[in-house]
């Protein structure tokens, strides 16, 4: 005799099973999408290298044709550049170009940084993101080492031998200056209650920089420790907000200031200040000399002032259009602006000048040539 078999019954529970395998398939997509978008800074830096890789920054296509040097920027793309010997780093939003002088790509890595910065001395590069808690050091070949942080960082600066500094923020002090040798090991930390403006490596130690407020202004105070944790001096505060400190090849060191520049002695002592009368727009140091670039706006005129020697006052060169940019190379000084590139001694006498165009910001130079940097192209032009 045939079962009887309640139809409606087995209908349902074939309703409720796909219900249930169709709520199975629902949540399984949403735990995936969860796990991608907890997941999407591992994952996320990878998938912008498959495909077609966008370059921020590209060679011109008809510059090979024509022996020509000239590399277009993404426009709006933020930029620094620098060169390392006969390689051109160009550090943007995502990557880190390297270029030869002939403007043929040589390599490009990713970084992960936003607001990248990079400081460049001898060989290597050094890069952080600003506020971020990620560095790295480079070279023309690889990326030798990357470290991550505990606390943000706020700048920093290496030197000839490769030992990077690093500020950044302290949980219990103002700040926390940190110093790594070439190969990223930690050599010396200090705790700082003060705010540090700079840092150079000065000796067996380091020259830093604070900020203070006197009477409604800023002031500059240097001390020089030792990485051995002794403190060997420090100075009287300076009535500047310090930007840049320089150690002097006979000892001392160079402050380049927002409103002033200033000599000091190996021991410490003020030897010499100088007010710039004027609004600084850039600055150089090599070697012991400086070149400061400021500017008049109601006169729309330029000054240099070229500081040679500690023992005599900086000489002024009064420029007759408003300067963007300066560098120093090879013991001379260079000028970019008012569509021309002019070149002076250290006593202050024009030596050459060469036409170029006006849409240019900054320049760097690298042998027999200029290279110039815009908005959205890097050009260079010959040295007379």
């Amino acid at each position: 005799m045939a079962n009887n078999v309640d139809v409606v019954l087995v209908r349902n529970r074939m309703k409720r099973r796909r219900q249930l395998v169709k709520l199975l398939i629902v949540l399984a997509v949403v735990g995936l999408c969860a796990f991608i978008y907890l997941k999407r800074d591992m994952w996320f830096p990878q998938l912008e290298g498959i495909g077609s890789r966008y370059q921020n920054v590209t060679r011109n296509e008809d510059a090979d044709a024509e022996g020509d040097f000239e590399l277009t920027v993404s426009g709006g793309v933020d930029y620094t550049a620098d060169f390392i010997n006969n390689n051109l780093f160009i550090l943007c939003d995502k990557y880190l170009y390297i270029y030869g002088t002939d403007g043929k790509l040589k390599d490009s890595r990713q970084h992960a940084y936003s607001n990248g910065v990079m400081k460049v001395c001898n060989k290597r590069a050094l890069i952080y993101s600003s506020n971020g808690t990620s560095f790295r050091v480079d070279t023309a070949s690889k990326m030798l080492y990357e470290l991550i942080l505990d606390q943000p960082i706020w700048f920093g600066t290496l030197n000839e031998d490769g030992y990077a500094a690093i500020v950044t923020d302290s949980e219990t002090y103002a700040c926390r200056l940190t110093i790594y040798d070439a190969a990223g090991k930690l050599l010396y930390t200090r705790e700082c209650v003060e705010r540090l403006s700079d840092v150079c490596f000065y000796g067996d130690g380091c020259i830093f920089s604070t900020i203070n407020a006197a009477e409604g202004e800023l002031t500059t105070t240097l001390q020089y420790i030792t990485f051995d944790k002794t403190e060997l001096w420090e100075t009287t505060p300076f009535a500047t907000l310090c930007l840049d400190v320089c150690t002097l090849p006979d000892g001392g060191a160079f402050v380049i200031g927002d409103s002033k520049a200033a000599y000091y002695s190996s021991n410490g002592a003020l030897e010499g200040s100088y007010n710039y009368n004027a609004t600084l727009v850039d600055y150089a140091f090599a070697d012991g000399r400086a070149a400061v670039l400021l500017k008049n706006e109601q006169r729309r005129q330029s000054v240099l002032m070229l500081f040679n020697d500690r023992s005599a006052a900086p000489v002024s060169v009064q420029l007759d259009s408003i300067g963007k940019s300066v560098i120093i190379s090879d013991e001379m000084v260079y000028v970019l602006g008012g569509g021309h590139i002019k070149t002076f001694s250290f006593s202050g006498a024009e030596m050459d000048s060469i036409d170029v165009q006006d849409a240019y910001e900054k320049m760097l130079k690298n042998g027999k040539y200029y290279y110039l940097l815009g908005y959205d192209k890097i050009n260079r032009t010959d040295v007379k």
